[in-house]
């Protein structure tokens, strides 16, 4: 089994910090994981994307050209990568992006999730991505929510870490 998994959206919005956290929950549970980030030289407000190749087995292609699942927490970010999901492959995308989309494409599974506003009935918009993460926990058997709480638990300050497990299990319920 090999993944490419893109996480997307604009600066900001913890799309690398949602990125680390998963290729750490992957990694503990024992995958190979391959960890890439970009971001415009502006930072916040600009392009942003995560990359997470994650294999059973060694790595030893580092193309990462198509996605196996794209998360999307930006309108310009959905229409950026979504062209690069595969078909048949899932995205998980906030349904507030969804809801300004004209088209979308039948080849592929969309999952929309209330993301922004579960993070702002929380009390931080900033935790959206990891009420992504969450759904996606939910939705594919690589990854568990147990390994992403122990990813915020050794990485994340603690004055941010229960908001933050309270985001995870938000979107784990979700779906």
């Amino acid at each position: 089994m090999k993944q490419n998994i893109l996480i997307s959206g604009t600066g900001g919005q913890g799309v690398v910090s949602s990125g680390s956290f998963l290729s750490a929950a992957l990694f503990r549970k024992g995958y190979e994981v391959m960890f890439g980030r970009s971001y415009g030289a502006e930072a916040r407000g600009g392009s942003c994307r995560s990359e997470i190749m994650v294999s059973d087995t060694d790595i030893n292609d580092l193309q990462f050209e198509t996605s196996d699942i794209l998360l999307c927490l930006s309108l310009p970010a959905f229409k950026k990568y979504q062209p690069l999901a595969k078909p048949g492959s899932l995205i998980i995308v906030d349904s507030s992006v969804l809801e300004r989309v004209d088209a979308v494409r039948e080849d592929v599974e969309i999952i929309p999730i209330p993301a922004r506003e579960t993070a702002l009935r929380l009390g931080n918009q900033i935790v959206a991505n990891m009420v992504m993460l969450g759904a996606l926990a939910k939705r594919s058997d690589m990854v568990n929510l147990e390994y992403l709480k122990e990813a915020v638990e050794t990485s994340m300050r603690p004055s941010m870490r229960e908001i933050n497990f309270k985001a995870l299990a938000e979107g784990h319920g979700s779906i």
